[in-house]
C-alpha cells in the first residue's frame, strides 16, 4: 500500500479502532499481540518550553518518536504530528511547511483571547462546551490555557452544569475522536489488551472511571456517562497540573435502564439491561468484571495510579470502594470527594457562626439534617461524624452520630424501620416516624440543611423560614448538580430566610442584592479538593486514600476561605484560585501520606527557605509563574 493510500485512509481507520478491537474479541487471533493501531500515533510526549516573544513563554508539548521497538512505523513528522492535540505547530517546521499559513505566529494570548471571542458569540452552554472540546481535539495547550485564564467562566462550560446537557446530549454530539477507554461488559477476559489500545499508557497517572448509572442528578445516561470523566480529568490538569496524557477517562458498558437513553437511534452503548442489585449472577458477573480490571491497571499502570470512581449506583459504589481501597489508590468522588468539600464549607462557617449568640462553636454543636441518603449524603455524613470523632476522641462513633439525620425517599430515617441499607444505618436514631422533610425540619429544628437529592425545589418557603426562625445562621445547602435539580436557588435562600442564610450550592449561582446587602453564593464544587489530592496522591506516591485524607484536604480548604467572602456569605476561597488551592491541598495530603507511612516517594529534603508548594508548583503542567496565560490570569481575576 503506497503512503498517499495509507494518509488517505488513516483518520477512517483511526475511528474504527475499536470496533476492530471488539470484532477479534472472542478470537485467537495473533493480532492480539502485536501492537495496537493505536501505536500510528502513541509514543512518548516530553514537555518542552517554547518562546514566542519576550513576553510569552508557554509550556508546550512537542512530540517525540519513543525509543521502543514496533510493528509499524510511528509518523512522527508532518501531517500525523499536526493532528496530535499536544503538539506545537510551526508553519515554518521543515516537516510542516505548506500545511499551515505562513504568517506570523500568534501568540498563546492571542489565541485565548480569540477563543473566549468565539465562546462569547455563540448563543448556548452546550455549543460553548461542543466548541472547547473540538479545540481539545486539536490543541490541548490552547483549551487547558483558556481555563486557566479565566476560571470562574470557563469551568462551567467544561464541567458542571453544562456537563450535564453534554451528558445528556452525548450520543449526538459525540465526534468519532477518541475521549479514553470505553470498556464493555464483552471485554471480560480481554481487559488488559483493550486497555493497551490507550496511545499514552506510559504516562498515566490518574484515572477517573464511571459506569454511568447515576449522573449527577440526571440518572442512569448510561455510555454518554463518559462526559463526566473527561470533564473531571480536564480539572486534574487544568487546576491539578496533572499532565494531559496523564489522565485517562474510562467508562465499563454494563446496560443502562433508562429505556428512553437506551432506544435513542444514536447512542453508542449496549442496548440492554443492567444486573439488577438482587441479581446473584449478575452481580457476581459485575464483580469479576471489575477485579480483572484493578488487576489490569496495576499491571499497566502500577499499585499506586490513582483511580476515581464516580457516578456509579449506589449499591455498586460503596462496594467496588470497600472491594479496592486496599488494593489500589482509589477513592470515590461521590462518596468522598463531595464530602471533603462539603466538610471544608462547614468547618469554615463555623468563624460565621461562633460570632453569633446561639450558633455554633464547634461542629458536635450543630443538628445536621440530610435531604437525600445515597452515596453523597451517607458519604458526608460519615466524614462529618468522623471529624466530630477526631476532634473529640473520647467520643463513641454513637454519640458522635447522634445529631446527624437524613431524610430518604421514604420519610426520615429512623431506628424502627426494617431493610436499611447498611450505609444508613448509622444514622438510624430513635425518633417518632416523618414522613416528609417539612415535618422533620420542624421535629429536629436543624441547623444545618443538606440538599442532596437531586429534586429541584424541596427546600420550599416554610422550610427555610422555620430554619431561619430557630437558627441565627442557619447553613443551607443545596448541593444536587446541575442546577436544574437543585433544592433551592441562591435567591430563594437568602430571601426566605431575611438574609440570615449561609449558602452553598452545586453548580454557580449568580450574586444577590437583598434589602441593600450584597450576597455572593458559595458553590461546594468538588474541583476545591479531588484536583489537589490528586497532585498530592501523585507527588507522595500515594498507595491508600481514604476518609483520614479527606478530612486533611477538607481542614486545609477551611483555613483557604479569606474574611472578605465570609463577610458575603461564602465559606469557599474564589474559584479563580482554585489552582492555589490544589497546591496547598496537595502539600496537605502528602505530608499526610508520608507521615502515615502509606507514600512509595521518599519525602523531598527542604533546605533554606524552600516550600513543599514550592516543589508541588514546579512539577505541575503548565507552570502559570512563567506564562504569559498567568498574566491574564491575574489581569482578569484581579
Amino acid at each position: 500500500m503506497s503512503p498517499t493510500t495509507v494518509l488517505f485512509f488513516f483518520p477512517f481507520l483511526l475511528s474504527l479502532s475499536s470496533t476492530i478491537t471488539s470484532a477479534f474479541l472472542f478470537s485467537q487471533n495473533p493480532i492480539f499481540k502485536t501492537p495496537p493501531l493505536f501505536s500510528l500515533i502513541k509514543d512518548n510526549y516530553n514537555i518542552e518550553p517554547l518562546c514566542v516573544g519576550e513576553e510569552d513563554c508557554e509550556t508546550i508539548l512537542l512530540a517525540h518518536q519513543g525509543s521502543g521497538e514496533s510493528a509499524y512505523p510511528t509518523p512522527e513528522q508532518g501531517y500525523f504530528r499536526m493532528k496530535s492535540p499536544h503538539t506545537a505547530n510551526d508553519a515554518n517546521a521543515s516537516d510542516q511547511i505548506g500545511l499551515l499559513p505562513r504568517g506570523p505566529r500568534l501568540s498563546m494570548r492571542q489565541k485565548v483571547t480569540n477563543l473566549i471571542e468565539r465562546l462569547d458569540d455563540l448563543q448556548t452552554d452546550l455549543q460553548r462546551y461542543a466548541l472547547l472540546h473540538g479545540i481539545l481535539e486539536t490543541d490541548a495547550t490552547l483549551y487547558f490555557a483558556t481555563i486557566l485564564s479565566n476560571v470562574p467562566k470557563i469551568l462551567p462550560l467544561v464541567y458542571t452544569p453544562t456537563v450535564g446537557a453534554a451528558c445528556i446530549n452525548l450520543s449526538k454530539i459525540h465526534t468519532n475522536q477518541p475521549k479514553g477507554i470505553y470498556l464493555s461488559k464483552y471485554d471480560k477476559g480481554n481487559i488488559v489488551n483493550v486497555m493497551k489500545n490507550w496511545p499514552f499508557n506510559a504516562k498515566v497517572k490518574v484515572i477517573c472511571v464511571t459506569d454511568g448509572e447515576r449522573i449527577l442528578g440526571l440518572g442512569d445516561l448510561g455510555c454518554n456517562g463518559m462526559g463526566i470523566p473527561v470533564g473531571k480529568l480536564a480539572l486534574y490538569t487544568a487546576i491539578g497540573g496533572i499532565e494531559p496524557e496523564g489522565t485517562l477517562p474510562i467508562h465499563i458498558d454494563f446496560g443502562c435502564n433508562v429505556a428512553k437513553v437506551r432506544d435513542d437511534e444514536m447512542y453508542m452503548g449496549l442496548r440492554e439491561s443492567r444486573p439488577a442489585p438482587d441479581d446473584v449472577e449478575g452481580v457476581a458477573e459485575y464483580d469479576a468484571f471489575m477485579v480483572e480490571f484493578f488487576e489490569a491497571i496495576a499491571e499497566i499502570y502500577g499499585r499506586d495510579c490513582l483511580v476515581q470512581f464516580e457516578d456509579f449506583g449506589n449499591s455498586n459504589a460503596f462496594r467496588f470502594l470497600e472491594m479496592f481501597q486496599d488494593k489500589q489508590t482509589c477513592f470515590n468522588d461521590d462518596i468522598q470527594g463531595t464530602a471533603s468539600v462539603v466538610l471544608g464549607g462547614l468547618i469554615a462557617s463555623l468563624r460565621i457562626t461562633e460570632t453569633v449568640d446561639g450558633g455554633a462553636k464547634t461542629l458536635a454543636d450543630h443538628q445536621f439534617l440530610f435531604l437525600g441518603a445515597g452515596e453523597a449524603g451517607c458519604g458526608i455524613a460519615t466524614l462529618i461524624g468522623e471529624a466530630i470523632m477526631q476532634e473529640n476522641p473520647q467520643m463513641s462513633q454513637k454519640e458522635a452520630f447522634k445529631n446527624i439525620w437524613l431524610v430518604d425517599s421514604k420519610g426520615l430515617v429512623t431506628s424502627d424501620r426494617t431493610n436499611l441499607a447498611d450505609h444508613k444505618q448509622p444514622f438510624a436514631h430513635d425518633s417518632p416516624a416523618c414522613t416528609n422533610l417539612l415535618n422533620a425540619v420542624k421535629l429536629l429544628n436543624p441547623s444545618a440543611l443538606i440538599g442532596v437529592s437531586g429534586q429541584p425545589a424541596t427546600f420550599t418557603a416554610q422550610i427555610v423560614q422555620h430554619m431561619a426562625a430557630t437558627n441565627p445562621r442557619p447553613i443551607i445547602f443545596s448541593l444536587s448538580n446541575p442546577t436544574s435539580q437543585s433544592e433551592c436557588t441562591a435567591e430563594q435562600a437568602y430571601t426566605w430566610s431575611d438574609g440570615s442564610a449561609i449558602f452553598a450550592s452545586g453548580s454557580p449561582f449568580p450574586a444577590v442584592e437583598y434589602q441593600g446587602q450584597m450576597f455572593t453564593p458559595a458553590q461546594g464544587n468538588n474541583a476545591y479538593v479531588f484536583p489537589g489530592i490528586g497532585l498530592g496522591s501523585v507527588f507522595s506516591g500515594a498507595t491508600r486514600i481514604d476518609s483520614s485524607d479527606m478530612i486533611v484536604a477538607a481542614r486545609c480548604l477551611a483555613t483557604l476561605v479569606p474574611q472578605r467572602n465570609l463577610d458575603l456569605g461564602a465559606c469557599y476561597p474564589d474559584l479563580k484560585n482554585a489552582r492555589e488551592v490544589s497546591v496547598r491541598i496537595a502539600a496537605a495530603v502528602a505530608n499526610w501520606q508520608w507521615q502515615r507511612g502509606t507514600a512509595l516517594k521518599p519525602k523531598p529534603e527542604l533546605t533554606g527557605e524552600e516550600k513543599l508548594e514550592d516543589l508541588i508548583r514546579d512539577s505541575m503542567w503548565f507552570d502559570l509563574r512563567k506564562s504569559s496565560i498567568g498574566k491574564m490570569h491575574q489581569e482578569t481575576n484581579h
